[in-house]
């Protein structure tokens, strides 16, 4: 497996095929050209350099641009915005079917503000954090809100949410942030987790090494890359809201939040954000056509989700954590709005 930093296989090295980690590298290119003359199979799994000549492996770039507009736009914002550090062509991938599926999905809407740190930074301090955080927080400081940030990796998701963090911004109420790659490292280890699109790395690496067994065995490469769709969206607390504009809504929404497993209802959470009830019951049937009701239930089920997927909790206790009575009646539920069990559904992801 040969990385961007390397120029030559280690010493000694004699072997059959070789996988790589094509990026902008003239040396490793060059490299590679030398592999390819000696007719010793290749396989590329990196999306970022597109040579033609070598097959290729690699995640599905726009299908993880399409699932963040999807994933912003069922939240029902209506402000969006793209983030990164640099500008390559996965970004450029990216950022282009993030626009596509964001116009078609809410038309009409503002942006995709498109905010690239590399285009706008002055040259030996670009990536200076001081000179960072005052672009980024000025720019979305300026965008309307509630904003959804799309932002390229989990690297870059965590600086927009420091940056918020910095300038007293809610996050997720008034910006909410998406990476892609979902590293727990990086993702679970924030002030506010972050929600991340799967790149499914293992799987690139597994298709990679298959195809490359099949080319050292005498086999045909294929006419096109190998593209891997991302696993879905592994939901954290950075997305975990309704895009909405009201503070007092917002205010009722993080309160549903922070007491999801107690026994609530209008009555607590009128009293809890200092609202009378008949108030609150009117700003949900104005603003998100939906009752209290529905909005707490939509959130036990989301908590649900989080925990079948990132733990290995029996169904009691995650019944308990997400505000259900018993487990059976989240089975009942979960049945009722997703159509399979949890026990199914915990197996598909």
């Amino acid at each position: 497996m040969l990385e961007s930093e390397f120029s030559r296989p280690p010493l000694g090295w004699r072997g059959d095929g070789a996988i790589v980690t094509m990026k902008d590298s003239p040396k490793l290119a060059a490299f590679v050209q030398e592999l390819r003359t000696a007719k010793i199979p290749i396989v590329n799994v990196s999306g970022q350099f597109s040579e033609r000549h070598v097959p290729r492996v690699c995640g599905d770039d726009p299908q993880i641009g399409r699932l963040a507009a999807e994933h912003f736009a069922e939240r029902r914002f209506t402000s969006s915005a793209w983030f990164s550090s640099n500008w390559g062509h996965v970004q450029q991938l990216r950022y282009a079917a993030f626009v596509k599926a964001w116009r078609s999905a809410v038309p009409g809407a503002a942006g995709p503000l498109r905010l690239v740190w590399s285009e706008h930074a002055p040259g030996k301090t670009r990536m200076g954090w001081s000179e960072l955080s005052r672009w980024l927080g000025e720019s979305i400081n300026a965008a309307p809100k509630p904003l959804g940030v799309f932002a390229y990796s989990d690297y870059d998701a965590s600086r927009v949410i420091a940056i918020c963090r910095e300038r007293g911004l809610d996050v997720p109420g008034e910006v909410a942030v998406l990476g892609v790659d979902n590293n727990p490292i990086i993702c679970e280890n924030q002030i506010v987790p972050i929600s991340s699109v799967n790149h499914n790395m293992e799987r690139i690496g597994y298709a990679g090494a298959a195809l490359l067994d099949r080319l050292m065995e005498g086999g045909a490469a294929p006419r096109s890359p190998i593209l891997i769709a991302p696993q879905g969206i592994t939901l954290r607390r950075s997305t975990d809201t309704v895009a909405v504009s009201d503070p007092t809504l917002r205010a009722a929404m993080a309160f549903i939040a922070a007491h999801i497993s107690e026994p609530i209802g209008s009555p607590q959470i009128a009293d809890g954000i200092g609202i009378s009830r008949l108030r609150l019951d009117r700003l949900f049937a104005k603003e998100l056509k939906i009752s209290v009701g529905r909005e707490i239930m939509r959130q036990r089920l989301v908590q649900a989700k989080l925990l079948l997927r990132n733990t290995d909790a029996p169904l009691t206790e995650i019944a308990r954590q997400a505000g259900f009575c018993n487990a059976a009646y989240l089975a009942n539920v979960f049945r009722r709005e997703t159509g399979i069990t949890p026990g199914s559904w915990r197996q598909t992801v």
